[in-house]
């Protein structure tokens, strides 16, 4: 991410090991979910092929298909932790004296960032999991992001999850907030 002229970094931020375990239930379970319901299908078609192809046999799938079920839903489960501990080292999050910046992504690069005269909000939410955790999101909300999220909720133009102290980078913002509306007036 290249910085402006006269830039200042106040704060250069990862997210906490801890959001791998939410990670955990939200990514990694999810994803070898998709790779059993994947390899029940393909089971099931290559039984079918099977048994089209050789109608005598008295065995219908070559092979035990309870351990493969097995087999593909803990390699799917370490393919999603994985890639939650690449995802975590990529997550970047700057607050400096002309913005909020995020970057962060692996099969998708993402660089955002959005100046202080477009913030409208700053939100610190923690779900009962980051609570347990300790940890918490800080949500960027911006005049085009007051539409609702798929998940029902408003959806924050920047999100810097899993910080185990949201509140500073919070009160900077306000106070750069505060700062532009005086010089404004």
């Amino acid at each position: 991410m290249k910085f402006q002229d006269g830039e200042e970094i106040l704060h250069d931020l990862k997210p906490e090991q801890n959001i791998l375990i939410v990670w955990f239930f939200t990514k990694a379970i999810p994803f070898a979910a998709v790779i059993v319901l994947l390899c029940v299908f393909f089971t099931i078609f290559y039984t079918g092929l099977h048994i089209a192809a050789n109608p005598d046999e008295s065995e219908s799938f070559p092979g035990n298909p309870i351990l493969i079920i097995i087999t593909a839903f803990v390699a799917g489960l370490v393919l999603g932790l994985i890639y939650s501990f690449c995802l975590r080292a990529t997550y970047r999050y700057y607050i400096t004296s002309h913005r909020c910046i995020f970057c962060g992504g692996i099969i998708r690069r993402v660089q955002r960032s959005v100046p202080y005269h477009k913030i409208t909000d700053v939100e610190i939410s923690q779900e009962i999991t980051e609570r347990i955790l300790g940890i918490s999101t800080l949500n960027i909300f911006t005049p085009g992001t007051g539409s609702i999220g798929r998940s029902g909720k408003q959806k924050a133009e920047l999100t810097f999850v899993g910080l185990k102290d949201s509140e500073t980078p919070a009160e900077t913002i306000n106070k750069m907030l505060e700062e532009l509306s005086t010089t404004k007036h």
